[in-house]
């Protein structure tokens, strides 16, 4: 019993010694830490409300808390931490530790809140709690070359991020990697992870097992790697060791076919193909009247009656003219062998489209016979018109031509030799052209043509869109749902479109509404009252010198595509939502 006595006065006098050596270095709020309302740290207390978080800072474990009357909600042990839940209110708590003794009614100097997170950092006499282990794990980062390789490590698969690299926190030892793309050589390595304090990081460049080339041929020909389209006339990429088999497609010709094995070795040379042999038919043209003029594809090769030899096999569109007739054309497909047979004749009376031809690409002119028509915010243009497009005049024109659609990259490419559009495509409106660059265009397209033309006024603009004669009197051009008519902002993608793909107005002309705006040769200036005859203004009562712009674009929303909207642009000025479209007088 003596020994038992003895025992207990020793624990007692132990944890005496103990008693109050275990403080607070501090306390503090963290306004920015929303742990005590996170899925993780989120508790109720006994009254139903979300409990408050303290963050205990201490290495120390064995730790227990008591709150009074209010009590503790819960405990967490934490590393290098320990996480206690409280009840909105309490003023102290009591921290004690079997070791180190008791920090008794430890009093809060802030307000405790609830769905608060705080933090206590503790400290004792004996030992600070705040201690060091020993750390046994190292990063290992991986940084690979190309990006889309795949690493695995010791059989797993890292994923790489954008640039290739990957990186996990692992325990010491030795880790087998293999690192493998397509068209590459594959590295296989093992590193090993054994110091704490640095990130070991392994860099690795796979060795390409392939070579860029330029494949090319003097030809119009589209050029076909294992029956894949990479490009017409010559392509330049990365093709993997091994063999392929190249073809030089190109319409009315026969296709020739190469078998090419590629090596790393090859890297930067060109390949040179074999071009397309033609195959010819022939075409016997007869007309009534006899001497018309023989179109094949845009290009005239001579006067009916007549035998056009040497003509490649495929589709072809022949059109015959004549002074005083209607122009003839007719979609003819030429075989190999006997020749295809063409008798027309030709209807007496004026033309109703013109179509020209300049270094191979052909664009069509629909007349626009002239008329009196009211220009501006009529009935049908309702409560979306605008302030500038009143008053409703009177506006007398005489007969002219209007481009059937918006001037193609092509024909921009065939008179300047470049192409300036954001988004390229021969059949595209050309764009991002200002008002001074249309009248460059102009100067040289009327040199090769020996033409006049130009761009419409505003007043040519907006009959032809409204149908001229044959009007309707609808809200768009073509249309009262702009949807058939118009590339716009609900459907146009954020982009242009090829034109002729939308449905055309009364007189056949496309994409007046939407699509691109339109250069017209008018300064911007307010409508008067008065009636006009073939206006054509170049004068202007305001302080600047913007040029008009009519139909919209792919950007615009309806209210903008309408017939009678207007708008202006300084004529220096460029933008992927601007093209034009040719006028002639006749």
């Amino acid at each position: 019993m003596k020994r038992y006595l003895l025992l207990f006065v020793a624990i007692f006098l132990f944890l005496g010694a103990f008693a109050q050596n275990i403080s607070v270095k501090s306390f503090r709020s963290l306004p920015m830490d929303m742990t005590a309302s996170s899925l993780e740290g989120k508790r109720m207390d006994q009254n139903g409300e979300v409990a408050a978080l303290i963050k205990v800072v201490t290495t120390e474990t064995g730790f227990t808390f008591e709150g009074g009357a209010l009590g503790i909600v819960d405990t967490k042990q934490r590393n290098g931490e320990i996480w206690v839940w409280v009840p909105r209110g309490l003023r102290k708590i009591t921290v004690l530790h079997q070791r180190l003794g008791v920090l008794r009614d430890y009093m809060f100097p802030i307000e405790i809140e609830a769905e608060r997170t705080y933090e206590m950092v503790l400290t004792t006499a004996i030992i600070e709690t705040i201690v060091k282990e020993e750390v046994k794990k190292q990063f290992l980062a991986f940084q690979i070359t190309p990006a889309n390789a795949v690493l695995e490590v010791d059989g797993q698969v890292w994923s790489l991020d954008a640039s290739g690299g990957a990186s996990r926190y692992l325990d010491f030892g030795t880790y087998s990697y293999r690192v493998r793309a397509s068209d590459y050589f594959p590295e296989e390595g093992r590193v090993t992870v054994d110091d704490p304090k640095n990130t070991k990081i392994v860099p690795v460049t796979l060795k390409p097992d392939f070579a860029e080339v330029t494949l090319k041929v003097n030809a119009d020909a589209e050029i076909w790697v294992n029956n894949q389209r990479k490009g017409l006339r010559s392509w330049t990429g990365p093709l993997g060791s091994g063999f392929y088999k190249i073809e030089c497609r190109q319409a009315g010709h026969e296709t020739t076919e190469v078998a090419e094995e590629i090596t790393t070795a090859m890297n930067g040379q060109t390949i040179t193909l074999p071009a397309p042999k033609p195959i010819y038919g022939s075409l016997l043209v007869e007309s009534t009247p006899n001497f018309c003029k023989i179109f094949v594809d845009g290009r005239e090769v001579g006067t009916t009656p007549k035998s056009v030899n040497e003509i490649l096999v495929g589709s072809h569109e022949i059109k015959l003219t004549k002074e005083g007739y209607v122009d003839y054309t007719v979609t003819v497909t030429i075989a190999k062998g006997e020749p295809e047979q063409v008798k027309a004749t030709l209807q007496e009376g004026s033309k109703d489209e013109e179509t020209f031809t300049v270094n191979g690409v052909s664009f069509t002119m629909k007349l626009v016979e002239g008329g009196t028509f009211r220009m501006g915010a009529t009935s049908e243009q309702g409560s979306d018109a605008y302030v500038d497009e009143t008053p409703v005049h009177s506006v007398t024109l005489s007969d002219y031509y209007m481009g059937e659609t918006e001037v193609t990259q092509a024909l921009w490419k065939a008179v300047m030799g470049n192409d300036p559009s954001n988004w390229k495509g021969n059949d595209l409106p050309v764009e991002t052209v200002s008002w001074n660059d249309c009248q460059e265009f102009i100067r040289k397209l009327n040199q090769k043509t020996g033409k006049s033309f130009r761009l419409p006024t505003e007043a040519e603009w907006e009959y032809a869109a409204r149908g001229g004669k044959m009007s309707y009197g609808r809200k768009y051009a073509g249309g009262y749902m702009i949807s058939i008519v118009a590339w716009y902002r609900d459907n146009g993608d954020k982009q242009t479109h090829i034109v002729k793909t939308k449905s055309p107005n009364e007189l056949g002309l496309y994409d007046m509404s939407g699509n691109v705006w339109e250069w017209c040769s008018d300064v911007y200036d307010d409508y008067g009252s008065g009636s006009l005859t073939n206006p054509n203004p170049q004068s202007t009562s305001k302080s600047y010198s913007h040029h008009v712009l009519r139909g919209g674009s792919w950007m615009s929303n309806a209210r903008l595509c309408r017939v009678s909207r207007r708008d202006h642009y300084a004529p220096n000025n460029r933008d992927n939502r601007i093209g034009f479209r040719l006028c002639l007088p006749q």
